[in-house]
C-alpha cells in the first residue's frame, strides 16, 4: 500500500515511522524545520520497542505525492478546513482516509470533503511528544489504534488496514461500534484536558484542590448525558472507570490541549468539548460545568 500520513507530528510521525521502518512505502506531509530534518538525517523516533532512524521522504505539498492507497489524518481538529481541501490530489478511486482525530466530529466533517466511501474513523491511544525537528519520543507500552467502518460492518479494507497496520510498536483493534468508541474516548479527553486546561494545572495539582474530582466527574457525566441523547451507547460504569484511570495515571498524564495553550498555539476546543456543549444544547441537555469550561478558554482558541 502507498501510505501519506497528513500532520506528521508526534502522533502522525511516530505511526508513519514505524510503518516506514518496516519497509512500507510511505511519505509524510509535514513542513519547515521539521520536514527538512527528515529529509536531511531521517525520521528519529526513540520508543517502548527501541529506537530506530527511518528513512522516510516528507513534503509540505500532497500534490507532489500522487494518489496514494491509505491518508493517516492526523492533524489537529483545527486545521481541517485548510487541511482538507489539499489533500484532494492524493485521493484517487480507492484511495481510504483513516482519521485518528480527537473528538467525535472528524469523520462527519472528512466525509463532507470525500464521502463516506472514503472515510474510516478511528481512535489512538499513545504518549508521543516532538522534541526536536525530525525527532519524535513515544513513551509507555501503549501505541493503539482503534477504528471501523460507520455502520459497524467488517469490510474487506478494514481487514487489509488492520493487516498493515498490525506490528511491533502499534496495537491495532477493529470496532463494531466506533462511534461510541469515540465517545468513550471523548468521556476522558474531554474532561481531563479541559478542566487542566482551564485551570493552568497539572492532573495532581487539579485533584489536590477541593473540588478538583468532583468537576472532572461532573463534566464526565455531561458527556455521557450528551452521548446517550445521540444515541451512543457506553458502558455502565464508564465514568468511574476513566476517572479512576486518570487519577491512577496522574503523574504521568498530559494534555495536548493544555499544552498548546501554554505554546501559544490554536486549540482543539471547538470539535471537543465545545461539541459537547452544542450537542446538549440541541438536545435539551444540561451541560452548565462544560459551557463554563469552554466559555473560560474561548478567548484563547485562536493561539497567540
Amino acid at each position: 500500500m502507498k501510505i501519506a500520513v497528513m500532520g506528521a507530528g508526534a502522533v502522525g510521525g511516530y505511526f508513519g515511522g514505524v510503518l516506514a521502518n518496516s519497509g512500507e512505502d510511505v511519505t509524510l506531509i509535514a513542513r519547515g524545520a521539521h520536514a527538512d530534518a527528515i529529509n536531511r538525517d531521517g525520521l528519529k523516533v526513540t520508543s517502548h520497542w527501541g529506537n530506530f532512524t527511518a528513512k522516510v521522504p516528507a513534503t509540505p505539498d500532497p500534490a507532489t505525492v500522487g494518489h496514494v492507497d491509505l491518508v493517516l489524518h492526523c492533524v489537529k481538529l483545527y486545521s481541517n478546513a485548510d487541511a482538507l481541501p489539499l489533500i484532494k490530489p492524493i485521493v484517487g478511486p480507492s484511495t481510504t482516509i483513516l482519521t485518528v482525530q480527537n473528538g467525535v466530529t472528524s469523520g462527519e466533517i472528512i466525509a463532507g470533503y470525500y464521502g463516506w466511501e472514503r472515510v474510516l474513523q478511528g481512535a489512538t491511544y499513545i504518549e508521543a511528544a516532538m522534541t526536536g525537528p525530525g525527532e519524535i519520543e513515544q513513551s509507555g507500552s501503549t501505541a493503539r489504534i482503534e477504528f471501523g467502518e460507520q455502520d459497524g460492518s467488517q469490510t474487506e479494507r478494514t481487514g487489509r488496514i488492520r493487516k498493515l497496520l498490525d506490528r511491533q510498536g502499534i496495537q491495532v483493534g477493529v470496532s463494531s461500534d466506533i462511534v461510541s468508541t469515540l465517545w468513550t474516548k471523548l468521556v476522558a479527553v474531554g474532561a481531563f484536558g479541559t478542566v487542566m486546561t482551564a485551570a493552568r494545572a497539572s492532573l495532581p495539582e487539579v485533584l489536590a484542590g477541593p473540588e478538583g474530582e468532583n468537576t472532572i466527574r461532573t463534566v464526565m457525566e455531561e458527556i455521557v448525558a450528551v452521548g446517550k441523547s445521540e444515541g451512543i451507547t457506553f458502558a455502565p460504569n464508564v465514568v468511574e472507570e476513566k476517572l479512576h484511570g486518570g487519577i491512577e495515571e496522574a503523574e504521568e498524564f498530559k494534555s495536548s490541549l493544555q499544552y498548546d495553550l501554554v505554546n501559544g498555539k490554536p486549540l482543539e476546543l471547538d470539535d471537543i468539548l465545545g461539541a459537547v456543549v452544542r450537542k446538549g444544547r440541541a438536545n435539551a441537555i444540561p451541560v452548565p460545568a462544560s459551557a463554563a469550561l469552554v466559555m473560560t478558554l474561548e478567548n484563547f482558541k485562536h493561539g497567540s
